[in-house]
């Protein structure tokens, strides 16, 4: 099984997405503040912070909004560390968003494994990173202000998981929005409106009632202070069946059942080995790092031959890609060098 974001990474999507951002509603917020250019930790970190220190401010008790973290902690036994970085989180000071930068390194260990994670005393962001954060946490709070109340954050789907997505969870619903906070320098991407797409699917098959009032999706990105939204209506009803079934997959076996009877060939982990011709340390590892869609039956991993065969070719098309760019950089080197030497040459 996967995460949602596990699974769009291995969908294959039409050529411009299942739901370009281009039918998206796009919205130019204003403020005077700019942005430094560079900042010195990784953007998955900034944009964690951006999100947990924005529940925060909003009212999110800490411990709550820092939740994922904590649980990371834990599982390496660095709880009372992490407990000790929250108290210091009063405000919205240049301190508080130092200690969160540090508390959010311990999110890999719940969301990945604590084999990814490295010593949070090594995140030390600079004037210039905590900048950049304060600025968007202002900018998501200026954000609820318009768009806002809050109705609530940090949203799992229970009732809604399946057999291929046994994860995930969204950033905040307003009135009657499903929001995904995205604080990237680049523009939303297929897999993200797939991604907020597959969560609001998830919503309404979870069954909540807090969900029942969802008409619109939306993304924010603080960093370049523009807001996307779309209306559920305005979403072709067959892009919204075909999510279900073919990604989402609620027309398979419910997520807590393997139903090994049905027409669909089930390999177990030696079948695996043989097919990949590797080792079943090598099998597990490909489950824990690189997606494999493995399910758990009765203390045995199993996995369906067409997701097998869909990982196999994801992997190999990634691999291609790999070996075209470094073929093309490969060329790059050789101009640069003949260039250079015809130069001097002459």
């Amino acid at each position: 099984m996967a995460s949602v974001t596990q699974r769009v990474k291995m969908v294959k999507q039409p050529e411009c997405g299942y739901l370009p951002i281009s039918s998206f509603k796009k919205i130019e917020l204003k403020d005077n503040n700019i942005l430094f250019e560079e900042e010195n930790i990784s953007p998955n970190l900034v944009g964690l912070v951006v999100d947990y220190m924005t529940r925060y401010i909003i009212g999110t008790p800490k411990e709550k909004a820092f939740e994922i973290s904590l649980l990371g902690a834990s599982i390496i036994n660095e709880k009372e560390k992490c407990l000790a970085l929250l108290d210091k989180i009063i405000g919205l000071t240049n301190e508080s968003i130092l200690c969160a930068c540090k508390i959010v390194g311990y999110d890999v260990c719940y969301r990945a494994g604590p084999t990814f994670y490295k010593s949070i005393d090594n995140i030390a962001p600079d004037s210039f990173t905590i900048s950049n954060i304060a600025i968007m946490i202002k900018r998501s709070l200026s954000f609820f202000e318009s768009y806002g109340p809050i109705v609530a954050d940090g949203i799992t789907f229970e009732g809604g998981y399946t057999s291929l997505i046994d994860s995930g969870d969204g950033d905040f619903i307003t009135k009657d929005t499903l929001w995904d906070f995205k604080v990237t320098k680049n523009n939303i991407n297929p897999q993200h409106t797939l991604q907020i797409l597959i969560y609001y699917l998830m919503a309404i098959h979870s069954q909540k009632d807090i969900y029942k009032s969802i008409t619109k999706i939306g993304f924010f990105n603080p960093r370049k202070n523009i807001v996307y939204i779309k209306s559920i209506s305005e979403i072709d009803p067959n892009i919204l069946t075909e999510v279900e079934h073919n990604v989402i997959g609620y027309n398979s076996t419910p997520s807590n059942q393997v139903n090994t009877n049905s027409q669909e060939t089930f390999f177990s982990i030696t079948d695996v080995m043989k097919i990949l011709h590797c080792t079943r340390y090598m099998v597990m590892k490909y489950y824990s790092e690189e997606d494999l869609p493995l399910i758990k039956k009765n203390n045995k991993y199993l996995i369906s031959k067409t997701k097998l065969y869909e990982w196999i070719d994801y992997k190999e098309k990634q691999e291609n890609k790999k070996f075209i760019l470094s073929l093309i950089a490969f060329i790059c080197i050789l101009i640069i060098v003949f260039i250079s030497f015809m130069f001097f040459k002459s």
